[in-house]
């Protein structure tokens, strides 16, 4: 490991452990793109910045993931869709090869309609979770019947429904997991993050 890797490694206080699954939800930079309306439709908005201290590209591609990878690792990444090519150069920079968009998360409200948060083009309604592997991952997939597409409530900003760990589980199995950027702990999942 080079000197660099391993202050970043140190600085960052990865696991000592080796993983098959990689569980990410980076708190990407959006520059002036970063934006809220928390639910107004006055067109009020707010910088992502007070919400969590966010990351750059390239601070993000600098994590030493490979260092935390087995042989054979899958990897689920949370972009939204401005940072569709951001997401392929940091599954690429963590030792991974795009393969597809594992999830689609149509965001709903408490009463069941389509949420919409503001963008700089279009309202959104949805975000993906890429899904990138390295090694021989098909030999651990467990079932051919998990759905990408999933109509889930949005709660807390960033805060990703728990429907999609149960997917990877299913999807998976028992292997070796971990969540960064993570908020809380779940029971089978190893945790990473300045929120735990």
């Amino acid at each position: 490991m080079h000197k660099k890797e391993e202050k970043m490694k140190n600085l960052f206080n990865l696991p000592n452990k080796k993983y098959n699954i990689i569980y990410a939800d980076p708190p990407w930079r959006y520059g002036r793109q970063s934006k809220l309306n928390n639910g107004n439709t006055d067109g009020g908005s707010q910088s992502l910045d007070t919400k969590y201290p966010t990351m750059s590209k390239e601070e993000i591609k600098a994590l030493p993931i490979k260092d935390i990878c087995l042989k054979d690792a899958a990897c689920f990444l949370w972009v939204t869709d401005s940072h569709l090519n951001l997401g392929v150069e940091v599954l690429e920079a963590w030792g991974f090869t795009y393969k597809t968009v594992a999830f689609n998360w149509i965001k709903q409200t408490s009463n069941g309609k389509t949420a919409c948060n503001i963008a700089p083009w279009t309202l959104k309604s949805w975000e993906l979770c890429l899904l990138g592997t390295k090694g021989a991952m098909t030999k651990y997939k467990k079932s051919n019947v998990v759905r990408g597409l999933s109509f889930c409530e949005r709660v807390k900003h960033s805060q990703k429904p728990d429907l999609f760990r149960a997917k990877i589980y299913q999807l998976f199995g028992d292997l070796p997991r971990i969540e960064l950027f993570a908020r809380e702990r779940f029971p089978g999942w190893d945790a990473w993050g300045n929120e735990i």
